[in-house]
């Protein structure tokens, strides 16, 4: 497979998101073969630059830098939006529009051009004026609420909201290219973070306008299944997940840890007595498991027919086998000519190695490519451009 057979080639994107969720979203876009071209600048620059993270989210991208606020750097923003098909934002509301670029603007360019508008709790309603991160999006949808040991305080904090919400946008992006060639119209993409963590957490919220019940916290302990936990395991700080889902699960892992008397007696019978006599089920579990090192208390744990897993820290993470053999940790090519293993994407296409992953750029390397081939400037004009800083 040749960057020509993945499904976005042929498509340009215009990146004007910065920090995670955003520049997420058009790092999957370009791992399916899409131009993407982030744009940048000095006077404000990606938060997230240097950081090891921007290396992993910005895979794969064109990086000019431009100053959008200077009235010549506006314009060739707008001209560059005249040649693309996508165009994505994450500022808080209102910073786009002062900027110059509404989607009146950026449809004045290209009739059929799609524009992504990503933000806190969307650009409606009574809250929309908030600036917002992802890890505190997590506290206002409530979903860190609910999430905690029983006996201790909710768990705070975290990063997962932004990359979840980069997934979703490179999904309703992809869905409104495909809408665009059924059609040939555009779109206005208005995006609320808020939004999307509500809908992931649907049990939670109809429980409560049903039967105006809130959920407990309760750890790593399952709302339907038990026994459903983290065990201890030979050595520190070594655990193993368990999902017991259905009683041939269960009598296997009774079987398993030599156990048969815990199969037999009716208050384990089906998931409900499980669930009412966990903490007595997870110290028989906890005494088999603290025998086994966690990778095979796991193979043991498989191999009889009972979901599980280890848990790792990161270290044992980066050097998993599974993830390097199946291709996700790859080797890239970095500027200093050093080979560094840096995190893929988790589909491969059929027919090649694919997704399209090289290293994320810097500021301003491809200014060459996007000012002079792309819109025609010539060398004169760019340096002039660059000594004004609006190419900058």
């Amino acid at each position: 497979m040749t960057m020509n057979d993945l499904p976005l080639h042929g498509i340009r994107v215009v990146d004007l998101s910065w920090i995670i969720a955003g520049p997420t979203s058009t790092r999957f876009l370009a791992g399916m073969g899409a131009e993407v071209i982030k744009v940048g600048s000095a006077r404000r620059p990606d938060p997230s630059t240097g950081s090891p993270p921007f290396q992993a989210y910005n895979q794969s991208k064109s990086y000019c830098s431009l100053n959008i606020s200077d009235p010549q750097g506006l314009e060739l923003v707008k001209q560059l939006l005249a040649i693309s098909d996508v165009v994505i934002e994450n500022f808080a509301v209102g910073v786009i529009e002062r900027l110059g670029l509404s989607y009146e603007v950026v449809r004045a360019q290209r009739p059929d051009i799609i524009m992504v508008s990503s933000s806190g709790t969307g650009h409606t309603g009574p809250d929309k004026d908030y600036v917002a991160y992802g890890s505190l999006l997590q506290h206002y949808t409530g979903w860190n609420s609910i999430s905690g040991n029983p006996q201790g305080e909710p768990v705070a904090g975290g990063l997962w909201a932004d990359p979840w919400v980069g997934m979703e946008l490179a999904m309703v992006t992809a869905a409104a290219l495909n809408n665009r060639a059924l059609t040939g119209q555009g779109q206005y993409v208005d995006f609320s973070m808020a939004e999307a963590l509500s809908a992931a957490l649907p049990g939670a919220i109809l429980d409560y306008q049903m039967n105006d019940r809130v959920p407990e916290l309760m750890g790593n302990r399952d709302a339907f299944y038990a026994p459903h936990g983290v065990y201890h395991c030979a050595g520190p700080d070594r655990w193993v997940a368990i999902a017991v889902t259905n009683d041939e699960e269960w009598n296997a892992l009774c079987h398993l840890i030599q156990r048969p008397d815990l199969g037999s007696d009716s208050r384990f019978a089906g998931l409900d007595g499980r669930r009412k006599h966990q903490d007595e089920l997870d110290a028989a579990i906890s005494k088999w498991t603290i025998l086994y090192e966690d990778y095979e208390a796991t193979r043991l744990l498989q191999e009889a027919g009972v979901p599980s897993g280890p848990s790792l820290d990161i270290t044992r993470v980066f050097n998993e086998p599974q993830l390097r053999d199946s291709g996700y940790l790859k080797p890239l090519q970095m500027r200093d000519d050093e080979l560094r293993d840096l995190p893929g994407l988790p589909w491969r296409f059929d027919g090649g190695d694919g997704p399209n992953l090289t290293e994320a750029p810097v500021l301003g390397q491809h200014n060459e490519y996007v000012y002079q081939e792309l819109l025609g400037l010539s060398v004169d004009e760019t340096n002039r451009l660059v000594e004004e800083q609006a190419i900058y």
